[in-house]
């Protein structure tokens, strides 16, 4: 054998050896992974699901995504989904904060049933934020993380006060009024009798006396009437010229910011869920009588909101208003009938977060810069008041009522969401609650008529969305 043969036969040699040295660690390896993966799978069998959790995890760090094989993510993304359903009904927040840092790491298992259902954990943590079940103990404790809504509850409750003392100070008056003319009344009495000596004199005189109270009575509640009818007014012109001022503003401020729940945040992934295009993500028609009797309760339900939502902010009937021309642009955009009523649905509570703004803040004169923002805020509020909406339907609810107030530029609130970033609802309300505005009767200008209206809104592109102008200059 030659020298060359011999050193290929010695290469070849140890190329063999070093290859039954690799294969057995590789293949430990799938099978500790395999042990990991039927853990992960028997724990979550047995309901277990925060150590199905912890299993899948080892499992999913071991891989690369491209290299990751298919079976482990299809029963990664079961655990994930079957822990959250139970971290939905346990809210536990540590447990939830854990699940979306995984997300993070393991983006691909963000399925659509995973994303939705952290979208209402998210929407159930800003409702316990904002209350806790308890608007007191909101501001004790869980509220000092959230300046905004502590200022708002804190101004709350200095005006009741302000209005309990109010109540108290006319009601002394009243009685010291009544004492009086009580006093004067037996002291008129006791004259008449004493100059008179006669009964038929006591008699006139006294039905003289109970005619002018009468007459004075009936003068009082004249003027209470004329003058409640004036400060409505008043009340209505003050909220309008302080809706003017707070469009003037710009975003919330950081802190205001920050308390929005994390899928509506600046940097929120699952912000277009269910919300970019006009006919995606909307739960289903209803099938069964039960769904359809909940749909129809829904509905039933927002429109006693909405007129609820009409006397505090002083719009006689804007909400209907808003309401009958989303569903009528949504239809003209080719929108289904069943996804319209739920748009519908949603225009008529779009503002629902002005229930929690107290009425003499919307009234008030000379607004701070904070009071303003408080004001605005009303879109984070109207969040946490969502709880009479089934679950399936939370989505575009908290589309609507979140985002009615961004611009197709950037420079809306709350989050400065640019173009079909903003959910289609949100641009539908926006286009419509402007065009309502600038055809109804407002105290600092002249009403518009119908065409002037749109050519206004097409003056701004920046502002509205041109395609849902279009389509409203087509149903006018």
């Amino acid at each position: 054998m030659s020298k060359k043969s011999r050193i290929a036969l010695i290469v070849a040699s140890v190329a063999i050896c070093l290859a039954g040295v690799a294969i057995p660690a590789f293949a430990v390896d799938e099978e500790l992974m395999t042990r990991y993966l039927n853990a992960a799978n028997d724990q979550y069998t047995a309901g277990n699901y925060a150590k199905a959790f912890s299993y899948i995890n080892t499992v999913l760090g071991s891989y690369k995504q491209e290299s990751l094989p298919e079976n482990v993510e299809v029963i990664a993304e079961t655990i994930y989904y079957g822990y959250l359903s139970q971290i939905k009904d346990s809210r536990d927040g540590n447990a939830f904060r854990a699940v979306k840092e995984k997300l993070i790491e393991f983006p691909y298992l963000s399925s659509e049933r995973v994303n939705r259902l952290v979208k209402i954990i998210n929407t159930f943590e800003a409702q316990d934020a904002a209350w806790g079940g308890d608007p007191t103990r909101a501001v004790s404790s869980g509220g000092d993380s959230n300046p905004v809504l502590r200022s708002t509850l804190e101004l709350q409750l200095a005006l009741e006060n302000a209005k309990k003392d109010a109540v108290e100070q006319n009601q002394r008056s009243n009685d010291e009024r009544r004492k009086e003319l009580l006093e004067t009344q037996q002291s008129a009495y006791r004259e008449a009798f004493e100059a008179t000596g006669s009964t038929n004199r006591f008699v006139v005189l006294s039905l003289f006396v109970l005619a002018g109270v009468c007459f004075i009575v009936f003068v009082v509640v004249v003027v209470n009437t004329v003058l409640n009818l004036k400060n409505a007014k008043n009340q209505n012109d003050k909220f309008v010229e302080t809706l003017r001022a707070v469009s003037q503003l710009s975003r919330l401020p950081q802190d205001a910011l920050a308390a929005l729940p994390p899928i509506y945040g600046v940097d929120g992934e699952m912000r277009m869920i269910g919300s970019a295009q006009a006919a995606t993500g909307l739960p289903p028609p209803p099938t069964t009588e039960s769904e359809k009797k909940e749909l129809d309760e829904l509905a039933r339900k927002c429109r006693e909101l909405g007129a609820q939502i009409d006397l505090a902010t002083g719009r006689k009937n804007n909400s209907k208003n808003v309401s009958e021309m989303v569903y009528k642009i949504a239809l003209e955009m080719g929108v289904a009938q069943y996804d319209a009523m739920l748009y519908f649905s949603v225009a008529m509570v779009y503002d629902i977060g002005f229930l929690e703004i107290d009425r003499a803040l919307l009234s008030a004169e000379n607004l701070t810069e904070a009071q303003k923002y408080e004001i605005r805020n009303h879109v984070k509020q109207g969040l946490a008041q969502l709880s009479f909406v089934p679950e399936r339907y939370t989505n575009i609810f908290a589309d609507g009522v979140l985002t009615h107030h961004e611009n197709m530029d950037g420079s809306g609130y709350p989050e400065g969401l640019q173009g079909e970033r903003i959910p289609y609802i949100g641009r539908l309300i926006r286009v419509v609650e402007s065009f309502v505005a600038l055809v109804s009767k407002r105290s600092y200008r002249e009403i518009f008529d119908k065409e002037s209206a749109v050519a206004e809104l097409e003056k701004k592109p920046g502002l509205y969305d041109s395609a849902i102008v279009a389509a409203l200059d087509r149903v006018i």
